[in-house]
């Protein structure tokens, strides 16, 4: 994971805007397809993720990386 970075930076450092922008990226991404889902989230999304499992009725599994990441898995619909 040392390869990450974000490709745009943000004009504010705050955790929770960062959270948020993950979040709504994510949530777009399920919106428009039925296929798997794989990506790659901060470990504090982790309700969020669920919240987003059950909101599109995709089961999801995660595989804990290193602090602070997560892969997440979104099932096809």
């Amino acid at each position: 994971m040392d390869g990450y970075a974000c490709a745009l930076r943000f004009d504010t450092d705050a955790s929770e805007f960062i959270r948020g922008v993950e979040v709504g990226r994510l949530w777009e991404t399920l919106k428009n397809t039925d296929d798997p889902v794989e990506e790659f989230v901060h470990a504090s999304n982790a309700e969020m993720v669920l919240r987003l499992a059950e909101a599109t009725g995709r089961p999801v599994h995660s595989e804990e990386l290193n602090d602070p990441w997560l892969l997440v898995t979104f099932d096809a619909i």
